[in-house]
């Protein structure tokens, strides 16, 4: 399939007269020129021309852009490097809008903010500081019981065992606010979680990598509350509320420690530090 230069145009957002600029200085040629002189463009042309305002949204010049692109073979690994830098430019400003926003409250509350905290993030120094720390995964999960002392697994359709509500804790979100969005999409049900009750670091595995998982102590669901209940059918097949030995059936060996540990923890009124469900 071919695009006309107008069509380029309207989807790209670039203007005829751009691009025809880009053709003249060797940037992006059209594949084919017609005989009555109007431009067409594929998928090719295309891929440079995105690679193209990729860079350039980067902040290089014309010249630079036409050296990188003309040096990439494969579309896949230039457009994987290109996302390396979008996300390295977006963590950038994320430091930068932090920033703004400390200053913000700051000022609205009439305190004083340090020099230092006023330009940390912007300094070359910083950023490569920060851009440097490891980063791990975290995942929360939610322990609810029913009064019969039961635990409320859910069946992943993408997994092949059980598990506690629960997910990945999304970038700028506590494991706190994590749990509490993942009980009302896996569960359909507005609870608040309560306090912590488990943080497990888990090793890395040929099956898993490192990370740190919360657990929080959601409560007793009522008989009306379980009722209730509404699974995301694309990605939790069943809920079950388990025994100790059904637990043992459905959940994998390091989970059943840390959800035994859960429940001691709720008994005794205490917070527990794990590693891979073991008291460290």
């Amino acid at each position: 399939m071919s695009w006309s230069i107008q069509q380029v145009a309207r989807v790209s957002g670039v203007t005829a007269r751009t691009l025809r600029y880009y053709d003249e200085i060797g940037l992006l040629s059209p594949a084919d020129v017609g005989a009555n002189g109007y431009r067409y463009y594929e998928q090719e042309q295309l891929l440079r021309l995105q690679q193209i305002l990729l860079l350039r949204e980067l902040g290089l010049d014309l010249a630079t852009i036409g050296g990188v692109v003309d040096a990439q073979h494969d579309p896949v690994d230039a457009l994987r490097g290109h996302h390396r830098r979008l996300l390295d430019e977006r963590t950038r400003l994320d430091r930068l809008a932090a920033t703004v926003d400390i200053t913000i409250r700051n000022l609205e509350e009439g305190t004083d903010m340090p020099a230092e905290t006023m330009f940390e993030s912007m300094t070359p120094e910083r950023a490569e500081y920060l851009g440097g720390l490891p980063k791990k995964r975290i995942a929360a999960g939610a322990l609810f019981t029913d009064d019969r002392g039961r635990t409320l697994l859910v069946e992943p359709t993408y997994k092949p065992y059980w598990q506690l509500p629960g997910g990945v804790v999304k970038a700028d979100e506590s494991p706190l606010a994590a749990t509490a969005r993942a009980i009302r999409y896996e569960l359909g049900l507005p609870v608040q979680p309560g306090r912590l009750l488990v943080t497990d670091w888990v090793a890395p595995s040929p099956n898993r990598i490192e990370g740190l998982l919360f657990i929080y102590d959601a409560g007793v669901l009522t008989s009306d509350q379980s009722a209730a209940i509404v699974l995301p059918q694309a990605e939790l097949r069943s809920w079950a509320w388990c025994t100790d030995d059904e637990l043992e059936h459905r959940l994998p060996e390091h989970m059943l420690r840390r959800t035994r540990k859960a429940l001691q923890a709720r008994v005794d009124d205490t917070t527990l530090y794990l590693e891979n469900g073991h008291p460290a």
